[in-house]
């Protein structure tokens, strides 16, 4: 891998250009551009939820799992030493919150569910090909079988 910085006058203050070049779009060239859109997303350390005639701002880092239920999203926040573990109620799309977080450490498991990974205490084998994703705070989530090879992958495994 050859890594080269150029100034380029024609960006705005504050603007970066990535530009990836290999001969074919191979994986090591498709994990170098998640890795950069992944870090132009952790610019911010928290994300701002709109619930019922508010606005929350709540640090990523302590988001456990972002959980569908008919139209609404409930993220599950943990404890910290300023705020004891709670839930949080929106109108927004799982997919729409997905893209404000970091895909490094966000990987969804289900249809409905996406977890922090840096949450993840265990993986436990459940029926039907689908597992169980032990988090903190006591969570348990359902890992569809459809979206297992897509964790254990995330987790290196």
């Amino acid at each position: 891998m050859n890594i080269t910085f150029r100034a380029n006058s024609e960006l705005e203050d504050g603007e970066v250009s990535i530009v990836i070049e290999a001969k074919a779009p191979t994986a090591e060239a498709l994990s170098v551009m998640k890795a950069a859109e992944t870090l132009g997303r952790r610019t911010s350390q928290t994300i701002s939820i709109d619930t019922d005639g508010r606005i929350e701002i709540v640090r990523k880092s302590a988001i456990i799992a972002i959980e569908v239920h008919g139209n609404s999203l409930i993220l599950r926040i943990g404890t910290s030493p300023d705020s004891p573990a709670h839930a949080l109620t929106t109108r927004d799309r799982l997919q729409h919150v997905m893209e404000s977080l970091p895909s490094s450490d966000f990987v969804q498991i289900s249809k409905q569910v996406a977890i922090n990974l840096r949450h993840l205490k265990s993986l436990e084998a459940s029926y039907s090909g689908n597992m169980t994703a032990k988090l903190t705070d006591g969570i348990d989530e359902t890992v569809s079988r459809r979206y297992v090879a897509d964790l254990k992958k995330a987790l290196g495994a």
